[in-house]
C-alpha cells in the first residue's frame, strides 16, 4: 500500500493505493467521504462535479450542494434528511467532522480508521480494513458516546460509497445502472438490474432526495433480495457493488442527495426494521461487517472480488477438498428408517460419496425440539446406525432443525413459554407453528448442549445438517428496541454455531433455511456449506445454482443432483451436470436405477474430482441466450469458470427448450482437454461454440494453449 496527498481546486485529498484500487478521502472544509477508484482510471474523475454548489435558474439564492459523506448516521433527537424519505443526510451525520487518521499494518491486512466528531459529545469511528490477495474491502463503523447523556441509534451505516459516479459530468441517469439479485422460495438469485430513469431516480429540475431501499426483515436473511447491490457507469466501465455480513434484519439504500448517489449497507433502521439502540455515556455500538469493491467491467467482476473476500472464512472452517454427499431426502421425504438408509448406504458405499446424510424424519412423532430418536425407525439406536455407516467408508450426518420447536413436540406447550421469544410480551408463533427459543437465555443453550452437542457426540455424528423454515419476523422483546432484540438474539445464533464447531471441531455443518433463504456471509461464515435452494429435481435446477456464482462460493453451494429411475438419459446428464456449478450432492431413487443409468455415477465423480480445483478457486461468469422464466425454460445457458490461474477453465452448459447455439469469446486461446457428455461444442481461435439438444447438458474442460 502506498499512501499520497494532494490538493484540488476544491478538495484536499488523501490516497491509498492497493494493487487495483485506489481508497480517496476526499475533505472539503472538514467533512470527509470516500471513493474507490480502479487504479488507471483517476484522470476520468471529474474534480468539479463532487464539490460544486449549484444555484437553480428561477429561483434566486436556493442552492443544492451534491453532498457525501463517510459514515450515515440518525439520532432520534436530530432532524432527518433527504425530506423524510430515509434517514440518511440528516442532522446526525452532518454534525460530523474530520478529526483524525491513522494506519495500522500487519503481515497480512492493512487498516486505515477515520476519527469524526461532533461538538455533542459523539464520535465515529470509520474502520476500513485490506486483506493481502484480496481486491475489496472490510469496513465497519463504531459510534461512541463521548458525552454526559444517553443518545439513542436509530440508523448508522456499515458503509457508504458516496460521490458515485465520481466520472459523471451530469446527474448520471443514461449511464448508471443498479443492479440487484432476487431472493425466493426455491428461485433464488435471480439478476435484476434497472437505470435511473426505470427507478425515477433521475435528478428533478431541482435539489433531489430521494432513497430507494431493498432489504430482509426478520432471521432469515434473504427475503426478496440478497444483501448485495452495484451501481455500474456503463460510460466508464466501472461497477461499485456492496454486500453486508449480517444474519438478521438489513438494508442497503440508494440514496440521491442533489446530484450524486450514494450506496449504504447497514443493519435495518428504525424505519425499515424496529431497530433502535441506546448508547450510555461511555459506551460505544460496532456495527456489522459491510464487504466493498470496484471493478472495471461489469457485475461480474466485482461480484467475483465481493466472493474472494469470503475465503478466509472458508478457508478458516476446515473442510478439506471438495467431498461428495449423499442425502436422502429427495428419496424418502421424511418416511426413512435405519432399513431404508443402509440399503441406499449399500448402493453408495463404492462411490466417492463421503458424507451420508439421513434428512428429516429420524426422531419422534416429527417432534422438532424435542429430538428423541424414534426407536421404532432406528430399533438399535442412532449410534449403532452411524457405526454402520462409518464402516462403510462415509461419515454419518443429520438434519436438525434446533432454533423452534414445533407444535408436535411435547416442549410446545405453554410452561416452557419462559425459554421462547416475545413480541409485548406474547410469545411468537410464526411459520409451521413455530415458536422460538430465546438463545440469550443461559437455560436454553444448556437444552441444546444436551440435545445437540452431546446427541452428537455420543452417536459419533460427523455432520449436521441445519434447517430454518420459519421467521421471527420484524424482532423481539429484551431489548431497546424490537429490532435489537433481534440482532442480540441471531448474534447468540451465531455464537452457538461457532460452539457446536468448538467442541466437535471435525463436525461438517450444512447451512439451510428453506434451501436457501440464510445465503449471507456471516451464517456461511461458520458453516462449510450452504444448500442453494430447494429446488431438488425440478427443471430449473441449473439455473439456480448458476444465479448463485455471483452471490455465493460455489465450493459452499451445495447442489442437488436427484436422480430417478423413469428419467431419461439426457435428463439426467441434465441433472449431474447442474452438481458441477457447486457442491456434488446425490438424492433420489438412486436404489432404482438400471445399470446403465447407475454408471453414470462413478463417472461423473471421477470427472468432477478432475476439476474441483476449479469449482473450489475460479471466476465465474455466466452466459444466456434467452431471459430466465423458470417455469418455461428456453435457450441455453453456460457458466465459464477460470481456474485461479486463468490456465483451465470448467465450462458447464445446459440447454432448455429451443436451445440456442451459444457463442463466447473466451480471455484467451484454449483447447478442450476432456469434457463429460460433449456433443456439439468447438473452440477455436479463442471463442467457444456450443450446441445441444433440448433437456440436456455438456460439460467440459479446457485449457490454455
Amino acid at each position: 500500500m502506498q499512501r499520497t496527498e494532494g490538493q484540488k481546486k476544491n478538495y484536499k485529498y488523501t490516497d491509498y493505493i492497493f494493487e487495483k484500487t485506489t481508497v480517496r478521502y476526499i475533505n472539503i472544509d472538514e467533512r470527509v467521504y470516500m471513493i474507490l477508484i480502479p487504479n488507471g482510471t483517476e484522470d476520468k474523475i471529474n474534480d468539479d462535479y463532487s464539490t460544486k454548489d449549484t444555484e437553480y435558474e428561477g429561483f434566486p439564492g436556493f442552492i443544492g450542494r451534491s453532498i457525501a459523506y463517510l459514515v450515515q448516521l440518525h439520532l432520534s433527537h436530530h432532524r432527518t434528511g433527504l425530506t423524510g424519505t430515509s434517514l440518511e443526510y440528516g442532522e446526525s451525520t452532518a454534525k460530523l467532522k474530520f478529526s483524525s487518521q491513522k494506519v495500522t499494518e500487519d503481515g497480512n491486512s492493512q487498516t486505515i480508521e477515520t476519527y469524526l466528531t461532533a461538538e455533542e459529545g459523539y464520535a465515529v469511528r470509520h474502520i476500513l480494513t485490506h486483506y493481502n490477495n484480496e481486491n475489496g474491502f472490510e469496513v465497519k463503523c463504531v459510534f461512541e458516546n463521548n458525552s454526559d447523556r444517553d443518545f439513542m441509534l436509530e440508523m448508522i451505516s456499515s458503509v457508504s460509497l458516496d460521490g458515485l459516479s465520481p466520472f459523471m459530468h451530469d446527474d448520471g441517469s443514461k449511464d448508471l445502472r443498479y443492479h440487484l439479485f432476487k431472493g425466493g422460495w426455491a428461485i433464488e438469485g435471480k439478476h435484476i438490474s434497472y437505470t435511473l430513469p426505470e427507478m425515477s431516480m433521475e435528478q428533478s429540475w431541482g435539489w433531489s432526495g430521494e432513497c430507494e431501499t431493498i432489504g430482509s426483515v426478520g432471521s432469515r436473511n434473504v427475503g426478496r433480495y440478497f444483501p448485495y447491490a452495484a451501481l455500474e457507469d456503463e460510460k466508464t466501465g466501472c461497477t461499485w457493488g456492496v454486500k453486508l455480513k449480517h444474519n438478521a434484519t438489513w438494508q442497503i439504500n440508494l440514496a440521491r442527495c442533489a446530484s450524486q448517489l450514494s450506496l449504504t449497507a447497514g443493519i435495518g433502521d428504525y424505519k425499515f426494521g424496529a431497530w433502535r439502540k441506546k448508547v450510555a455515556p461511555g459506551e460505544s455500538y460496532e456495527t456489522p461487517v459491510a464487504y466493498a469493491a470496484v471493478a472495471m467491467g461489469g457485475i461480474d467482476e466485482v461480484s467475483n472480488d465481493l466472493l474472494e473476500m469470503n475465503n478466509r472464512d472458508i478457508d478458516a472452517y476446515g473442510e478439506e477438498g471438495m467431498p461428495i454427499i449423499f442425502n436422502d431426502w429427495v428419496t424418502n421425504w421424511g418416511d426413512q428408517s435405519e432399513e431404508k438408509l443402509l440399503a441406499l448406504a449399500e448402493c453408495m458405499k463404492n462411490t466417492k460419496v463421503k458424507y451420508f446424510v439421513a434428512d428429516a424424519g429420524w426422531y419422534k412423532d416429527k417432534a422438532v425440539g424435542t429430538w428423541e430418536v424414534d426407536e421404532t425407525k432406528f430399533p438399535n439406536g442412532m449410534k449403532a446406525y452411524a457405526d454402520k455407516i462409518r464402516q462403510m467408508g462415509m461419515v454419518p450426518g443429520i438434519w436438525m432443525e434446533f432454533e423452534s420447536v414445533r407444535k408436535a413436540s411435547e416442549r410446545f406447550d405453554e410452561k416452557y413459554d419462559n425459554l421462547y421469544l416475545t413480541r409485548d410480551g406474547n410469545v411468537i408463533v410464526n411459520g409451521p407453528e413455530a415458536k422460538f427459543l430465546d438463545f440469550r437465555k443461559p437455560e436454553v443453550i444448556e437444552y441444546l448442549d444436551e440435545k445437540v452437542i452431546k446427541f452428537l457426540k455420543d452417536c459419533g455424528i460427523g455432520y449436521l445438517k441445519v434447517d430454518y423454515n420459519a421467521n421471527v419476523g420484524i424482532g423481539c422483546d429484551g431489548a431497546d428496541s424490537i429490532g435489537e432484540g433481534l440482532n442480540e438474539h441471531m448474534a447468540a445464533v451465531y455464537e452457538f454455531f461457532k460452539k457446536i464447531k468448538r467442541e466437535i471441531p471435525d463436525i461438517i455443518i450444512e447451512n439451510c433455511a428453506s434451501g436457501g433463504w440464510r445465503l449471507e456471509p456471516k451464517m456461511m461464515g461458520v458453516t462449510a456449506m450452504s444448500s442453494f435452494s430447494d429446488a431438488h429435481e425440478c427443471i430449473e435446477v441449473p439455473v439456480v445454482a448458476a444465479n448463485l456464482h455471483y452471490l455465493i462460493s460455489p465450493r459452499q453451494s451445495q447442489v442437488w443432483c436427484s436422480l430417478q429411475d423413469k428419467f431419461s438419459d439426457n435428463h439426467i446428464r441434465y441433472i449431474i451436470a447442474a452438481g458441477f456449478l457447486g457442491r456434488l450432492c446425490w438424492s433420489g431413487h438412486i436404489e432404482k436405477l438400471n445399470d446403465e443409468q447407475f454408471k453414470m455415477i462413478p463417472e461423473a465423480e471421477s470427472f468432477y474430482e478432475s476439476v474441483s480445483h476449479i469449482i473450489k478457486h475460479g471466476r465465474s461468469r455466466i452466459y444466456r441466450t434467452q431471459p430466465i422464466n423458470y417455469r418455461a425454460l428456453k435457450g441455453t445457458q453456460a457458466v465459464i469458470r477460470y481456474s485461479e490461474d486463468r490456465s483451465e477453465i470448467l465450462a458447464v452448459c445446459h440447454f432448455f427448450d429451443e436451445p440456442d447455439e451459444l457463442v463466447i469469446n473466451l480471455d484467451g486461446d484454449y483447447e478442450i482437454e476432456s469434457s463429460l457428455y460433449n456433443e456439439q461444442c468447438t473452440v477455436e481461435d479463442g471463442i467457444l461454440t456450443i450446441k445441444g439438444s433440448a433437456i440436456d447438458s455438456t460439460v467440459l474442460r479446457l485449457k490454455k494453449k
